[in-house]
């Protein structure tokens, strides 16, 4: 069997990365697939700390002009000083588990022909065995539809089982019928006098946090018993639980507490007229492929008949498995469908599953690549209806931001820096400048909002939500513009999360960064475009092109690689896992082997002297790179390295990424975002498409002797279908391409 759609396992997860995700976006849960006792770790995306508050520092712009003056003067260590002692803000709030569904079964007899599995084709986890002569059957699945998660249990003879629930939240359970409730609540602060983490709850209406209720139906056959807050039942050969979840959070300016929404009836009602009947499993099974099915990947894999953790240590000695590379491409695929819905929160650092009170880096969005990362290829690979979650935080992120952009910067327009979580955190967090003054996310986010008008070319989407969302933030570069020398520039700069030798010491603050010059260059030239589809601001796009003028060209080092800063600084980590100075060659396109080879080569020399380790997210972001620069055998190596098998026990930080049991991303710790760079980079080294025109094929590696991609969107809202054999492409098709140059790069 070739298995490209089918995760599958010989015996049950002994850990959290070996357990297999379901979700609808709005809930997820990790599937164990205990024999006897069986775990479901639950989560649901409004779950965090905290409530809505101003986050600003005070006399933050007097701050920032200080050090601004002082990184005008050469003065980086005194400018970051400033930076990190009077214009920082706070942690931002953190993401929680809701809990454990805990199933005990009544299991008798030699356990025989294991199999758990995880079906990409219709998103339905399985667990299979025989028990002495009884077979057992048990079926997971999320459903959109019915903003429920399902668990079907059939034997051959009737079997007993228990089941409870718990949480690290503060919360009870109790019994209601055919029901068990866990109602809740979150902390009503995720870091108490800025020490983070110290989660903490209050008695104070005006501090108290999010609350919850959780549902679990029991349908069965069999007799009920119930005992506390523990449901038993006997004597059964089909049962099921459906799980759902409601909370008081009621949007990101609303106190949960006080001005929350109802939560506790909606979930009630929804169990309660809650019919299962042979459509509801069908109907989740539908509304996911009608996303998933959309695009298809044959890289003539060979079958293999190993379960998926042995397929990873079988890549690593061999690495000539396409079929597995097909398998984690698809997988990236379904986690997106699975973790950012329509009306959902978008995916944070870990999608929707997390099982950790003290998740890493509080399991937010990590707005300096992460959060974006994980959108890299909803567009691509047909899924744009996923980026509704983004564009919606967006929108909400520019009321926070331009509050932070007057409290902290005294300036126009709405910013966002390097951390954002529920309640839209726009200010800089507190810590090392390195990563906590970085006001680069806000233009970064709004690529995705071009973007989208860009793959869609829905005009209204442009007029009424991208542009003004993204004049508003051009806004606040222009006005924190500096000049000297007849150059314009954002200063001070940092580089997400580096930094350089100065003076004999680390510095994190230069005159300005090439990210954050990046960035601004392309908003820029994005709202100019936006202004002449739309006719409109001419004005403005005006003074943002006299100001592109201004910009300083991008600047080569001494061994011919791109800077990071405005100056040839010696690198305090020369093998750093971020490589933020080459955003102009991705996600962006301001440098391109075409147009730009001279810069393409300088970043180039960036990729060699930066090394191809790093962690997960880190190998998926130079498989992108790679792409862009045509190199599809030094993107495989990328895709290869990524692949590499990971245990999952213990979080070792200072590790190469790769790959858990489970096909989870390993940076380590778990991240998704390295799921999603991988599956944009395969897609970049089939399809790339800008300036009016099609590239197929442009970094096909050797090893991809023949194959097919069906499905695929390039901009334009062009789909496009390609076959090649030999390493030559026999056959394409390109609907509503008109106008596009075709470019066959094989």
């Amino acid at each position: 069997m070739k298995n490209s759609e089918l995760l599958f396992y010989t015996s049950p997860a002994s850990a959290w990365t070996q357990a297999l995700p379901i979700g609808n976006g709005t809930l997820g849960a990790m599937i164990y697939g205990g024999v006897k006792d069986e775990t479901l770790a639950l989560n649901h995306d409004e779950l965090w700390t905290g409530r809505p508050k101003d986050t600003s520092r005070k006399g933050a712009p007097k701050a920032f002009e200080k050090a601004r003056k002082l990184a005008l003067k050469g003065k980086f260590h005194e400018a970051q000083e400033i930076i990190e002692k009077d214009f920082e803000s706070v942690w931002s709030q953190a993401y929680l588990p809701l809990g454990n569904l805990k199933i005990n079964f009544r299991v008798r007899g030699k356990i025989k022909d294991y199999r758990r599995s995880l079906d990409l084709s219709t998103a339905v986890s399985a667990v299979e065995f025989k028990a002495g002569d009884t077979v057992y059957k048990r079926e997971y699945f999320a459903s959109y539809p019915e903003k429920a998660i399902c668990a079907v249990f059939r034997s051959s003879k009737a079997s007993d089982f228990s089941f409870r629930v718990d949480s690290v939240l503060r919360s009870d359970s109790f019994i209601d019928g055919d029901t068990l409730f866990l109602e809740g609540e979150c902390h009503g602060e995720n870091a108490v006098n800025n020490n983070c983490p110290n989660k903490h709850y209050f008695d104070e209406p005006e501090m108290r946090g999010i609350r919850f209720l959780a549902g679990f139906r029991l349908i069965t056959d069999g007799d009920v018993r119930r005992e506390g807050n523990i449901m038993r039942v006997c004597g059964a050969t089909e049962s099921k639980i459906i799980f759902t979840c409601e909370t008081s959070f009621n949007g990101f300016s609303k106190h949960p507490y006080l001005d929350g929404k109802e939560y506790a009836p909606a979930v009630r009602k929804r169990l309660a007229e809650f019919v299962y009947d042979d459509g509801v499993r069908s109907r989740a099974v539908e509304d996911y492929r009608g996303i998933y099915s959309r695009v298809s990947l044959d890289l003539k894999g060979k079958g293999s008949s190993l379960p998926t953790d042995k397929r990873l240590i079988e890549f690593k000695k061999a690495k000539n498995n396409n079929g597995l590379i097909e398998l984690v491409w698809n997988y990236g695929r379904y986690l997106a469908i699975s973790a950012s819905r329509p009306g959902s929160q978008p995916m944070n650092l870990q999608g929707i599953w997390s099982d950790r009170y003290d998740a890493p880096w509080n399991a937010n969005y990590t707005v300096n690549i992460n959060t974006e990362m994980n959108y890299w290829p909803v567009l691509n690979t047909n899924m744009a209806e996923l980026n509704e979650p983004l564009v919606r935080m967006i929108s909400e992120l520019a009321e926070t931001g331009r509050e932070a952009a007057k409290k902290q910067y005294g300036a126009q327009g709405w910013v966002s820096h390097h951390n954002v979580d529920l309640w839209r955190l726009a200010t800089p967090v507190s810590g090392s400048a390195t990563w906590a003054f970085w006001h680069g996310s806000s233009g970064w986010l709004c690529r995705h909002l071009f973007d989208q008008y860009e793959y869609t070319l829905d005009r209204k989407f442009l007029k009424e939500t991208a542009y003004p969302l993204m004049k508003g933030a051009a806004e606040f570069y222009l006005d924190i513009m500096s000049e000297e020398n007849g150059e314009m520039f954002l200063c001070p700069g940092t580089s997400p999360e580096n930094d350089f030798t100065y003076e004999g010491r680390d510095c994190a603050v230069g005159k300005y960064s090439t990210m954050s010059m990046s960035i601004a260059r392309e908003l820029f030239t994005n709202c100019i475009k936006a202004s002449k589809i739309l006719r409109t601001d001419k004005e403005f796009a005006a003074k943002l092109k006299e100001t592109l003028d201004k910009f300083p060209s991008y600047k080569t080092g001494s061994e011919g690689q791109l800077l990071e800063f405005d100056g040839d600084y010696p690198e305090t980590e020369i093998h750093h896992r971020h490589v933020s100075h080459l955003y102009a060659l991705h996600p962006a396109n301001i440098i391109t082997p075409d147009g730009t080879p001279e810069l393409a080569d300088a970043c180039r020399k960036t990729l060699e002297r930066r090394g191809d380790n790093g962690t997960g997210w880190s190998l998926g972001w130079k498989i992108n790179f790679h792409a862009r620069l045509n190199d599809g055998n030094r993107a495989l190596k990328l895709i290869e390295m990524q692949l590499r098998p990971v245990r999952s026990t213990g979080v070792r930080y200072g590790r190469g990424g790769g790959t858990y049991e489970n096909l989870f991303d390993a940076h380590p710790p778990f991240q998704i975002d390295g799921n999603f760079a991988y599956v944009s980079g395969i897609t970049e080294m089939l399809l790339q498409s800008r300036d009016g025109k099609i590239y197929l094929l442009p970094a096909l590696p050797d090893a991809w002797k023949s194959g097919s991609v069906k499905g695929l969107k390039a901009k334009g809202n062009v789909t496009v279908d390609i076959e090649w054999k030999n390493g030559k492409i026999v056959s394409y098709s390109a609907d509503n391409a008109d106008g596009y140059e075709i470019i066959k790069c094989r």
